[in-house]
């Protein structure tokens, strides 16, 4: 791999790993790169010590199967600080829509999520995760996949015993199958 390739492959791996906001398998950020297993656990290799040498917010954390970004340990506190201010304030928009996408055709897929609001929704199912809004389930689907539901937080906040008790719920589930049909 030329240099200049490698730089690039490199680009692309940050780019997916933060977009991603969670765990991301080997295989799978192989495939996506266009390169083999070799390939991904050098490239693996110098981000990391990129990140380490740097003086920056983030560090990777991997093992032989996954691969995440994240905040590295000393900034958790400052972190800390900024989710704990965004926890006070209100839902925003995109957090009430996301969370009425998850109560009402949950479980649910990130990717069906996002295909259904037309954006990228990490920060968002992260954010809606932390507060204990929805919870994350492992997909069966898909080995390193993961499904969201409404938390039973969320169903007792709204004075519900369970989510089919939610307004025009079924209404909604006669429309999942075209839904499903549509989206990947």
């Amino acid at each position: 791999m030329t240099e200049e390739i490698r730089e690039e492959k490199l680009a692309e791996l940050e780019a997916v790993l933060f977009l991603q906001g969670e765990p991301l398998s080997r295989g799978k950020i192989a495939k996506i790169l266009g390169v083999q297993a070799e390939e991904l656990a050098e490239l693996i290799r110098i981000f990391e010590e990129r990140l380490e040498a740097a003086d920056r917010g983030l560090a990777l954390v991997s093992n032989e199967s996954d691969v995440q970004l994240v905040t590295k340990p000393r900034f958790h506190e400052f972190v800390g600080q900024f989710v704990k201010e965004e926890f006070d304030e209100e839902l925003s928009e995109a957090s009430v829509e996301t969370l009425s996408l998850v109560a009402y055709l949950g479980p649910i897929t990130k990717i069906r999520i996002e295909y259904l609001r037309g954006v990228n929704s990490s920060f968002i199912l992260r954010s809606l995760l932390l507060r204990g809004l929805i919870d994350r389930i492992p997909d069966p689907s898909e080995p390193h996949g993961y499904l969201y539901r409404a938390s039973a937080a969320t169903i007792r906040h709204l004075g519900i015993e369970k989510q089919q008790s939610l307004p025009d719920y079924e209404k909604f589930q006669q429309l999942k199958p075209a839904i499903t049909e549509e989206t990947p």
